[in-house]
């Protein structure tokens, strides 16, 4: 193999992996207020918003599979730079699924699981 095609197969491979790398990097999103926000992990459909109160942002989380008996709420309620997470766990020996909420100064970020 001449060098010129090597250097073109390790800088598509190197290309590819990094492509890859970012794939699985996860990013944050800002929320706009009273806005629904959607998202489906694996069977559980997690469903959420949040209202600004004078205590800090209200966020609601309601999630829950096909049955409606499984269905809960979450309330919790964040000053500037509080967090709460959504965890849903998996089978065994895998990951459970986690979504980020962060209060940031004025906003809220939601941070989505990498599958």
């Amino acid at each position: 193999m001449s060098r010129s095609i090597a250097a073109h197969s390790i800088l598509f491979s190197a290309v590819v992996a990094g492509a890859v790398g970012l794939a699985t990097v996860a990013r944050s999103e800002t929320l706009s207020a009273d806005t629904a926000l959607k998202a489906k992990f694996d069977a559980v459909d997690v469903n959420l918003y949040y209202h600004p109160t004078q205590a800090g942002y209200q966020v609601v989380v309601t999630a829950g599979t096909q049955d409606p008996a499984s269905t809960v709420r979450f309330v919790s309620t964040l000053a500037p730079d509080q967090e709460t997470v959504v965890s849903v766990p998996r089978g065994a020996g895998q990951q459970a699924l986690e979504l980020h909420l962060r209060r940031v100064g004025d906003q809220l970020e939601l941070v989505r699981p990498v599958s």
